[in-house]
């Protein structure tokens, strides 16, 4: 009798203990989170040659760096997040002159700053092109997920993966956690429940994933905007630059061009 209540004992403790770690689990609000984005370079060069005209001045030039480019290159990205805001800017780092020549020419990134208010729904995104700036202010992107089983380790947490369609016609796969419930990605990308971890973009030949994940209090800038440019909505940005590079790109290079601006 006195071993049945032992073990009674010994199981209420653990049932306790198990309670009161599910009460006081900790779900973070505020936080900065690096990323590795690797970009598949001689991928997403051919992608790019596949949609040229083939009188296209350029592509010859594409077919010359391609000799000389790195099958990838890795550029890094910080996300802080406080609340319902969320903030994404690159991260500098030293890169080969030839990567760094296709950065300046917006082929690998665009070096984006994004700022969105989940609240709000509310999405701001600049970046700078041919030595403008194009600042896009509009409500957040619309993405149809469906989640599946598949689960990933990332950055130490427990990821679900999930996969979408955005900007009507870009497939994207997601690993997100719920251990940080914030709807929010190092992209626009967004509508999970939880923080995603990593991003897959087959058409734009690139990866990103969380290195460090750090839970500190931090302010979100949401001042990104340059006062002197002019700021459009996503549909008045693609009619812009349609009118003005539609004349000599292919309708499939514009789309490639577009979605790349944009995620």
């Amino acid at each position: 009798m006195k071993m049945k209540n032992i073990i009674t004992t010994i199981l209420l403790a653990i049932l306790s203990v198990g309670f009161a770690k599910a009460q006081y689990a900790f779900f973070p609000e505020q936080g900065v989170i690096t990323y590795d984005k690797t970009v598949h370079v001689k991928n997403l060069m051919r992608r790019h040659l596949q949609t040229l005209k083939d009188d296209n001045f350029s592509k010859k030039y594409f077919e010359e760096m391609m000799t000389k480019a790195p099958e990838t290159a890795v550029l890094t990205k910080k996300l802080s997040f406080s609340g319902p805001e969320i903030s994404v800017e690159p991260v500098e780092k030293e890169q080969s002159q030839l990567v760094s020549n296709l950065l300046r020419m917006g082929l690998l990134d665009y070096g984006a700053k994004i700022y969105q208010n989940l609240d709000k729904n509310e999405s701001l995104l600049t970046m700078e092109m041919g030595g403008s700036q194009v600042n896009i202010k509009d409500s957040l992107t619309n993405v149809k997920w469906k989640i599946t089983n598949e689960y990933r380790n990332i950055a130490g947490y427990d990821c679900r993966r999930a996969n979408g369609v955005t900007l009507d016609s870009v497939y994207v796969v997601a690993f997100y956690t719920d251990q940080i419930p914030t709807s929010a990605a190092p992209s626009t990308v967004h509508g999970l429940p939880g923080m995603i971890l990593g991003l897959v973009v087959p058409e734009q030949h690139f990866n990103i994933y969380a290195t460090k994940v750090e839970m500190t209090a931090t302010t979100v800038n949401s001042n990104i905007f340059k006062k002197k440019a002019e700021t459009m909505t996503r549909e008045e940005a693609r009619v812009r630059f349609k009118e003005i590079f539609g004349r000599w790109m292919t309708d499939k290079q514009f789309s490639l061009i577009m979605a790349a601006m944009l995620l």
